[in-house]
């Protein structure tokens, strides 16, 4: 074992200032190993003196903990994008099976103090009134002296044992996700209320199955590399740091695996695409000057969960809107935003065909706003993955034709019946 040179050496003046005081230190430091690699170790070094008080030696324990501080990095870096997402939705709160709140967003957190520092479950009376508040019919709250609407979306999320003693059985406490949309401005709006509220609470669960997806994916590496170490000790079980790293690493995909939420949150049945398309147009009609649909056949019928394709085409239409407004227009042509969207029958299948007139080669990214852009910044990306996590639930498809000069066409097509999905799911 060798010191590098990735070690501040302010730590080594801080540990052998602590040494010749006669103290113990404990620390970290980087190492070199013989092959040249680098580790992390956790060195913990002690004085030993004589019966005379004097200095004869030092002991020093050594220990490698790369495997334990990339797992704990990779943990960290997940809870950092979870968490960022989550702050960057409605009101969201997770409730164990005592009804007590054991995670919750700064919208929640927002909300209960404008409650005058209440916990909002508890002035909606949740505990004893989950019944009325499951249909998802707004609610009225006192806040800071007036009224406002409030709308509950209500999810199980399976459970995952974390206590020692639960260790051989597989019951589990279950958690619920709650998501709490503020609707007082749409109130006298009824059933177009309610779909907002859907298409949120899906977007949400789209987002957070999406971030969980990701973190598994991470985590594969190093749990990859923990394997192979442990099949090139064999039977050797001895490695105490090696055994515990792999074990937490399991641990972790296993809690990431139990709390993916799942995107059946409606009914599959069938539908009227005319009626699903008027719903669009009533969730634009304030932001969209020229958005048209067409319906090769006006008797046209959809198949699945309606509130997901809703949510899709949501998500495109807020994507063009968010690039229309990033336009540098000619000198002469002011730019004019217009949107169709065609929906036809091809085998089988609901094709829905977004066209856009955005001419991609004259939307303006400003440099500053990209350098401080990240992945929970709205309007930035995160639009197409999340539409296809809805479409790939749907089994469906997805494709996308750009001209930088002339707009962009999305293709979605989604199965007409249940032969071709597998199954209501």
């Amino acid at each position: 074992m060798l010191a590098s040179q990735q070690t501040p050496r302010e730590v080594y003046q801080e540990m052998w200032h602590t040494l010749l005081q006669g103290e113990a230190w404990r620390g970290q430091l980087i190492n070199r190993r013989g092959d040249g690699s680098m580790y992390l170790a956790d060195i913990d070094i002690t004085p030993i003196v004589n019966s005379q008080g004097e200095l004869e030696h030092y002991l020093a324990m050594h220990k490698d903990i790369s495997a334990r501080y990339t797992l704990e990095q990779r943990l960290h870096n997940h809870m950092t994008l979870t968490t960022a997402v989550l702050n960057n939705i409605p009101a969201a709160v997770v409730v164990n099976e005592n009804d007590r709140v054991i995670m919750d967003n700064l919208a929640y957190k927002t909300l209960c103090a404008d409650c005058g520092g209440q916990e909002l479950l508890a002035v909606l009376d949740y505990h004893n009134n989950k019944a009325a508040l499951r249909d998802g019919r707004p609610q009225p709250v006192s806040v800071r002296g007036m009224t406002r609407w409030l709308a509950l979306g209500i999810w199980a999320l399976p459970g995952v044992n974390e206590e020692a003693s639960r260790y051989f059985t597989d019951s589990a406490l279950p958690r619920t996700l709650i998501v709490i949309t503020d609707c007082t401005e749409q109130q006298q709006q009824g059933q177009l209320d309610r779909l907002k509220q859907q298409i949120t609470s899906g977007t949400l669960l789209a987002a957070i199955r999406e971030s969980l997806d990701a973190a598994l994916v991470q985590l594969n590496c190093p749990l990859n590399m923990l394997a192979a170490a442990r099949r090139l000790n064999g039977e050797d079980r001895s490695n105490v740091a090696l055994e515990s790293a792999w074990h937490e690493g399991e641990e972790a995909v296993a809690r990431l695996q139990a709390c993916r939420p799942s995107l059946a949150f409606e009914t599959a049945g069938e539908w009227p695409v005319k009626a699903l398309l008027d719903d669009l147009c009533a969730l634009y009609h304030t932001r969209f000057n020229a958005l048209h649909c067409v319906l090769v056949s006006p008797q046209l019928t959809g198949f699945g969960q309606r509130t997901q394709v809703l949510a899709c085409l949501s998500l495109w239409l807020y994507r063009t809107l968010a690039l229309s407004t990033e336009i540098v227009p000619a000198e002469t042509l002011p730019f004019s935003l217009a949107v169709q969207i065609y929906a036809q029958e091809e085998g089988g299948w609901l094709s829905l065909y977004i066209e856009d007139n955005v001419p991609l080669m004259q939307v303006h990214y400003a440099a500053a706003a990209a350098a401080t852009a990240t992945i929970s910044t709205p309007g930035k990306g995160m639009e197409l993955r999340l539409i296809q996590t809805l479409v790939a639930h749907r089994q469906g498809a997805i494709d996308l034709t750009s001209r930088p000069a002339v707009g962009t066409c999305l293709t979605l097509r989604f199965p007409l019946s249940a032969v071709l999905t597998g199954g209501a799911k």
